[in-house]
């Protein structure tokens, strides 16, 4: 009776034994393992990337809304006009020239030009009173008038555009009178004058600016110049030339009221100011419809796919698991807005904050998915990530 009694109590013993040890084993098991068998919940199986639980990973970078609402740049009306008025250039003090055997004298008068190169058709007038012998006018050294006066009133000589310089002298001599020792030649000069015609440069030049923002430059390929030109006298006009940071994007005399197309390379371009120059150096130009047409090396709607497994969108639908969408931004404390789509499930993100979260369970589907972000304000985003919490 005793030895029954003993074997019962070894045998009681010997299952609290086992029972502590499974009690053991059970709390030093992982936690999914722990749980599957208190609950009888299936394990989830994970590998790879997933075993931190992220399905979804990506670094959009710059985003902006050019693509979308505005790729044009657009520049007022240009107007290039050729001016050119005669006008006074000099006006010299009567004088004498004369030379005789014992009487010789010479007259040198100096003149300065502002700007030779738009300076035509300068003439010298005089009135001679008293004249005898030839009369010889130098300019700069070379001879560009040798002959007798016949009357008070001379016809203008033309001094020679390819001599004219800043600072130019005249001459003015008289004929030896051979033997005639008795007697002089002589002039004497009036109303003396240098007239020329002056072209106005300063209106047939126009400059102008426009703004390409950070996310324009970024993500622009290149950029076509498109513009109409008007003429005035079309028999009477210069090249049109014009300049994008000073590199020449056009020269020729264009065909007028024709539409042109030029194509402008990013190499030409800055980040954010830009000039653009219209120039021409003869005649009348109305240069309308002028813009900056931009290309973008890619949308800027971004998308992005990631996999729900069978068994991730059993938790999910269980609400075991929860499945968030986090965007982080570059922390610029501007507002951020964009147009988010889950599945065709779309809703605007408005914050100011450096990041967005959201829950998007009730959006996904087992198997392929996709999220789909659209900017509508130029914005930096770091990071944009989709996991099981």
């Amino acid at each position: 009776m005793q030895k029954k009694s003993q074997g019962g109590l070894n045998a009681a013993v010997l299952i609290a034994i086992i029972a502590g040890l499974i009690i053991l084993y059970i709390i030093f098991l992982p936690t999914s393992e722990r749980e599957r068998l208190i609950e009888e919940k299936p394990a989830k199986t994970i590998t790879g990337e997933e075993k931190s639980n992220v399905l979804l990973r990506a670094a959009p970078g710059t985003l902006s809304i050019s693509k979308n609402l505005e790729n044009e740049k657009i520049i007022s009306n240009v107007f290039l006009v050729e001016t050119t008025n005669a006008k006074e250039l000099e006006n010299i003090n009567p004088f004498i020239a004369r030379n005789g055997w014992f009487d010789k004298k010479s007259k040198k008068v100096d003149f300065n030009l502002e700007d030779p190169d738009n300076t035509d058709n300068v003439v010298l007038t005089f009135t001679a009173k008293k004249r005898q012998g030839i009369l010889a006018i130098k300019m700069n050294g070379v001879v560009i008038f040798e002959n007798e006066v016949a009357s008070d009133i001379t016809e203008p000589v033309k001094l020679d555009k390819k001599l004219l310089q800043k600072a130019n002298s005249l001459e003015f001599s008289v004929s030896s009178i051979g033997l005639k020792f008795w007697t002089t030649n002589e002039y004497s000069f009036e109303n003396i004058k240098i007239i020329g015609d002056i072209t106005d440069t300063s209106r047939q030049e126009s400059s102008n600016i426009f703004t390409l923002s950070d996310s324009e430059f970024a993500s622009m390929d290149k950029a076509t110049l498109r513009f109409i030109p008007y003429c005035g006298n079309v028999n009477d006009l210069g090249a049109l030339n014009i300049f994008v940071n000073n590199k020449k994007m056009f020269s020729s005399v264009p065909v007028c009221d024709n539409s042109y197309r030029q194509s402008v390379p990013k190499s030409a371009l800055n980040e954010g100011e830009n000039n653009i120059v219209f120039k021409t150096n003869k005649g009348s130009y109305s240069v309308e419809q002028i813009r900056i047409s931009l290309e973008f090396k890619e949308p800027a709607v971004k998308t992005y796919y990631f996999e729900i497994s069978s068994d991730a969108f059993k938790q999910i639908r269980n609400d075991n698991e929860d499945i968030v969408l986090t965007i982080k931004f570059a922390d610029d404390k501007k507002q951020k807005r964009a147009k988010l789509d889950v599945n065709g499930h779309i809703e605007t993100i408005e914050t100011d904050k450096s990041s967005f979260s959201k829950n998007i369970g009730n959006k996904i589907s087992e198997g392929n998915n996709f999220v789909r972000l659209e900017p509508l304000e130029d914005m930096e985003v770091v990071e944009l990530k989709v996991e099981l919490t």
